[in-house]
Parts: structure tokens; C-alpha cells; sequence
């Protein structure tokens, strides 16, 4: 009982904690190792910003065990978030700078029979998804399916608009806060993935690193997580035909310049590195 007592105290504690010690010293590895990204700008930016929220959030992960959810929840929520941080970090590492977006990997796949990094990414992500849905939801394959698409669209979508400082970051807290709201449920790894990430953003907003596909990942798979485990086929489904609908004009239109010209909220900081 004191432990379950304590959680709130630990939720805020233990992700301030680990990122404030360990987001330095990863900085200064990736730069020593010179892993390093170039951004818009020509900066060169530690990535992969991702694994330090990703290490931050394991002990809340686990203490979840104290809630509702209990044990398979919180085990398969730590399965699927390290899992795509990993692929994340992956193409962070490895991916091809000259292939952007889904219609760019697939073109490459067509035309010169190649599997980029990003569609490996993008079809681990599915499987995943799927993966996720089937040990924690039950119900038909095709629902397992569905929920599948929606994580990788909404993992993917941060990474859309992971292309300014904290604009992801921003963009995660407003649509948390609102599901948060909608549902109103008490969700530890959302709050203690907030304080992590308030903590990070002061390397970030200063240009130190940057969240890259990593940490764009995990906070859409994040908050994909919770949604898909409280949303009907339904809602998933409306939610999947939009995050279609947005990944197609993404690639057709900047959201970056729509954002800088008509969200004031969104437009801070220069360009960097994005999908």
C-alpha cells in the first residue's frame, strides 16, 4: 500500500531525474562518437533523443503493475514502445537522406526492388501495432489489423511533425491532455512521459539533440497505445481515414509552412532533419 501511495511522487521524480542526469551524458557520447544528424540549418544535432524518454519511462511502465491494467498491460506496453524507439533509431542511424516519405521508400521499392530503412520502420511498426492489439484486445484478426495501421499512422505523424524544436513535443501534450480529458482516466506513463520530456526540451530548444524518429515514435506510439486499449473499432477507424488523409497531404503540401504561417504556437525554432 505505501508503495501505490507513493506512485504519484515516483511519476514525477523518477523521469525528471533520469532525464536531467542522463540526457547530458548522452550528448556528449553521441558527439564523442560523432553520431550526429545535420539539420535544415547545417547544424549538426545529436538524434535520437527518443532513448533517454524511452529510459526515462521504463520504471513508470513497470509501477504501473500497481494499477488496473496490471501485468500484460504494462509488460506489452513496454514491448511496443521499446520496440519502435528501436526502429526509430534505426533509420535515425541508418536511413537514406534522399528517400522522404511513404510515397519516397515506396517508390525505391518498385523501381530499384530496394527496402529502405524507413519501410522497414514503417512495416515493423505494423506488425507490432498488430502484435500489441492481439495480446491486449481480443477480437477478430481484422481488428487486430485495424489497430495495427492506426499505431504506425500515428507513430508516424509525430514524425511528421518533427521538424522544428519541440513542435512534436507540443503537439503531444495538447492531444494527451485532450484524450486525458475525453476519457478521464488516470494514466501514469503519460504523466511521467510529460515531465521526462519537459526536462528534455531544454537541450532540445537550445539545439543540443533532437527527438528524431526515435522519440517521434514513441510519443505517437505513446499516446496510440492508451487509445487504441479505450477506443471502439470505430473511433479507431475515423481516426485511421484522417491520419491517411494527413499523411497524403503531407505529401503534397509543408505542414511546416502551414504551421509558421497559420499557428503561432507551432512555429518556433529552425528546421531540422525530418521524414
Amino acid at each position: 500500500m505505501p508503495e501505490v501511495l507513493s506512485l504519484p511522487f515516483l511519476t514525477v521524480a523518477v523521469p525528471v531525474l533520469v532525464t536531467y542526469l542522463l540526457t547530458p551524458y548522452y550528448i556528449h557520447v553521441q558527439k564523442t562518437k560523432n553520431v550526429l544528424a545535420v539539420n535544415y540549418q547545417g547544424t549538426k544535432v545529436v538524434t535520437g533523443g527518443g532513448l533517454v524518454l524511452l529510459a526515462a519511462l521504463a520504471g513508470i511502465i513497470f509501477l504501473n503493475f500497481f494499477t488496473l491494467q496490471g501485468e500484460l498491460f504494462s509488460g506489452v506496453m513496454f514491448l511496443y514502445l521499446g520496440g519502435i524507439t528501436l526502429l526509430g533509431m534505426y533509420d535515425d542511424l541508418r536511413g537514406e537522406k534522399g528517400c522522404k516519405g511513404f510515397r519516397g521508400h515506396f517508390l525505391k521499392f518498385w523501381r530499384k526492388r530496394k527496402i529502405s530503412t524507413g519501410l522497414y520502420k514503417a512495416s515493423g511498426g505494423l506488425v507490432l501495432g498488430t502484435l500489441v492489439a492481439a495480446l491486449t484486445g481480443g477480437g477478430p484478426w481484422g481488428e487486430w489489423l485495424l489497430k495495427g495501421i492506426f499505431l504506425a499512422l500515428l507513430s508516424n505523424f509525430f514524425n511528421l511533425l518533427d521538424t522544428r524544436p519541440a513542435r512534436a513535443a507540443k503537439f503531444f501534450f495538447l492531444f494527451s491532455f485532450v484524450f486525458i480529458l475525453i476519457y478521464k482516466i488516470n494514466v501514469l506513463p503519460l504523466f511521467a512521459l510529460w515531465n521526462a520530456l519537459y526536462i528534455y526540451l531544454f537541450w532540445e530548444l537550445k539545439q543540443k539533440i533532437m527527438l528524431g524518429d526515435a522519440g517521434a515514435y514513441l510519443l505517437g506510439g505513446a499516446l496510440g497505445f492508451y487509445l487504441v486499449a479505450v477506443s471502439s473499432p470505430a473511433v479507431l477507424l475515423f481516426f485511421t481515414i484522417i491520419l491517411v488523409i494527413l499523411h497524403y497531404l503531407g505529401e503534397k503540401f509543408s505542414f511546416s509552412r502551414i504551421l509558421e504561417n497559420k499557428v503561432l504556437l507551432f512555429n518556433r525554432g529552425p528546421a531540422r532533419k525530418g521524414n
